[in-house]
């Protein structure tokens, strides 16, 4: 068998392929179509229940949360704002915060974001964040696509990827075809960036996409792998070089070189002014340290798996000239707290991060100079429901959190602590 003999085959088994894969293409449309007709309900998902415990309770510590308002219109202003604290435990597994983005997580685009600052300070690209210290943060947010959202503050850490902050439930009422995003340009003029250039980006993907298919099909029409490779191995690959292969090559080439430059000059004199991408780094100082008198110590820590509670044994030092009250105990976005802790709490935070299961074998205020044993328990089953008590299978075993504290004026000090922690199933 020549090989002219070896091609001809080769195309009739191309031909048995394209019937085969014709009939698949067939059944896929047909799948396809019955799709369409389905009853599809939106899945409604916590995405951050998903991420490891010490991702959420040892890299970013986050308080003073505010979402609103909670129902907004289409083309209205909503805002995200709070604090966060890089903490002093941060897990050896996590990379540095040396490159951090603030971000807003959401399920799509359905907020437009407006403007970010980082402790007041305009905050559009990355930046290092310095573990140890607090940052505050403001998101300016317009509504754009309606429904019932839940919209998470993020901080995009490089070689840790996102961590999330809790979220709240946001809802938009409208119309997406109302929805309008007017930017004026350095020329003066004023876009809807929303449709701005929509047919000339579809113009682009149909010329790229056409191009592509051209230069693949035009390869996958002739006999294919195991035909060409019999005759490469039986005459050498002298019959397969086709001169209209190098004539097709020099001409896709040649045109898409021309398409490139022709749409650079193109852009260049419809749109003499632009601001490139900007690739620096943010430098936002964080803020001020507060004097703190309250110093602690952990000492033990347990989880107790049935009865869904972390308790914690610590020392306190009280080195002010008040008393002050242990109020709440926040990890992972979720807060525990006793009647002190509810008396400061913002009764716009989460429902569903909310846990009254914080109680001390002593609540009586620690004094100034005191040195006390405090034993802590934060008991709810939101440790379960949030899956934070996959801690246990971490392969670093420890919790990590904040501890606020309160004196009569209501001067509140913020304490983050972490340890190691051992679960248990009885009551230690």
């Amino acid at each position: 068998m020549n090989a002219k003999n070896l091609i001809k085959l080769g195309k009739l088994g191309k031909l048995g392929t394209l019937g085969k894969l014709g009939v698949l293409g067939l059944y896929g449309m047909a799948t396809l179509a019955m799709t369409l007709g389905l009853d599809i309900t939106p899945a409604a998902a916590h995405g951050e229940r998903s991420q490891e415990p010490f991702l959420r309770m040892r890299t970013i510590q986050w308080y003073d949360m505010k979402w609103g308002p909670e129902t907004t219109k289409v083309n209205d202003l909503a805002s995200m704002s709070g604090k966060f604290h890089l903490a002093e435990d941060w897990p050896r597994a996590v990379g540095k915060p040396g490159r951090a983005f603030f971000n807003v997580g959401s399920p799509s685009p359905v907020f437009v974001r407006l403007s970010t600052k980082l402790n007041g300070e305009p905050t559009m690209i990355s930046g290092p964040l310095e573990i140890g210290r607090d940052y505050a943060f403001e998101v300016k947010l317009k509504a754009r696509i309606p429904g019932r959202h839940h919209m998470h503050a993020m901080v995009n850490i490089k070689d840790a990827g996102p961590i999330a902050g809790p979220a709240a439930w946001m809802n938009i009422t409208g119309s997406w075809d109302d929805f309008t995003n007017p930017v004026k340009l350095l020329t003066g003029e004023t876009i809807d960036t929303e449709t701005f250039n929509f047919s000339n980006g579809i113009f682009w993907h149909a010329l790229w996409m056409g191009l592509g298919i051209f230069w693949i099909g035009y390869y996958v029409a002739r006999p294919m792998f195991l035909p060409r490779s019999r005759v490469l191995l039986a005459y050498g690959d002298d019959l397969l070089l086709d001169p209209m292969d190098k004539k097709v090559a020099w001409v896709v080439l040649i045109l898409t070189f021309g398409l490139v430059w022709g749409g650079y000059r193109y852009t260049e004199t419809k749109h003499p002014y632009t601001v490139p991408i900007q690739a620096g780094e943010s430098k936002v100082q964080p803020l001020p340290v507060k004097p703190n008198p309250i110093a602690i110590k952990v000492t033990h820590a347990n989880y107790d798996v049935p009865g869904r509670a972390l308790r914690v044994t610590m020392m306190i030092t009280n080195s002010g000239d008040s008393a002050y009250r242990i109020g709440e105990f926040t990890t992972a976005g979720v807060r525990f707290i006793n009647k002190v802790g509810l008396k400061h709490m913002d009764r716009g935070y989460p429902k569903e991060l909310v846990a009254t299961g914080l109680s001390f074998d002593n609540d009586t205020p620690i004094q100034p100079g005191e040195t006390r044993e405090v034993k802590m328990e934060a008991k709810d089953a939101l440790w379960e429901v949030q899956r934070l008590m996959a801690l246990l299978g971490d392969p670093e075993s420890r919790f990590g959190g904040l501890l606020m504290t309160w004196n009569d004026a209501g001067d509140r000090n913020i304490n983050s602590i972490a340890g190691a922690v051992i679960p248990v199933f009885t009551k230690l």
